[in-house]
């Protein structure tokens, strides 16, 4: 039952569909005005985009997103344009050595990679981000306060690398020195806990030789 249930999550119109009803808009919505912030022209990746929802969200801006799923790509490509899209694994995306942005984003991602591959989006996102740039990442969180029935949900997550707090800290303070963690229990409509992570590139900082 579950294995069939992350099956039909893997078909984008689906996943659409649970999306919306359980109050994934109010979500993004939180997540641009409260965390992201970003500024109307800003230069955006996102890694792990899926089909480009936050895109409704965002503030005009120059856009570029890549997922391994080629048909959330597909989907991402009919639906918005303007902006641009590619299909990769976090562990194979090789960034254009003249690229940089404002923001990067990492929303439901981190907690569907291993630790090695986590690690490399977090490389992927300091080294893509100006000085002073942020990268935002949303994961579901294990914690001693949250519900049972958010613990029961997220032990049947389609992410196999839920982890608590302190371990996605330590993955991300590999590469970023300014992180300011979150925890929200009240992001959506059903019983479910998040760790959001804001990670800032230091304005000091040299690019990378």
């Amino acid at each position: 039952m579950l294995q069939s249930i992350r099956s039909v999550l893997a078909i984008p119109a689906a996943y659409q569909l649970w999306w919306n009803m359980v109050g994934g808009p109010a979500w993004a919505k939180v997540l641009v005005d409260e965390y992201i912030q970003p500024r109307v022209g800003a230069r955006i990746l996102e890694i792990g985009c899926g089909p480009g929802t936050i895109l409704r969200y965002l503030p005009q801006s120059e856009y570029l997103g890549f997922d391994l799923s080629s048909k959330y790509i597909e989907m991402a490509k009919r639906r918005f344009p303007q902006a641009h899209f590619v299909c990769e694994r976090v562990s194979q995306f090789s960034l254009a050595k003249q690229e940089s942005f404002d923001v990067v984003l990492a929303l439901g991602i981190v907690h569907h990679l291993d630790d090695a591959e986590a690690m490399r989006l977090f490389q992927i996102g300091h080294d893509a981000l100006k000085p002073g740039g942020k990268l935002v990442t949303v994961d579901g969180v294990w914690t001693n306060d949250q519900s049972a029935t958010a613990r029961w949900l997220l032990a049947r997550d389609r992410g196999e690398y839920v982890r608590g707090e302190q371990e996605y800290v330590k993955i991300a303070s590999q590469e970023f020195g300014n992180i300011k963690p979150s925890v929200r229990h009240d992001l959506l409509r059903i019983p479910y806990t998040h760790l959001i992570l804001e990670c800032v590139r230091s304005s000091a900082e040299l690019e990378r030789i």
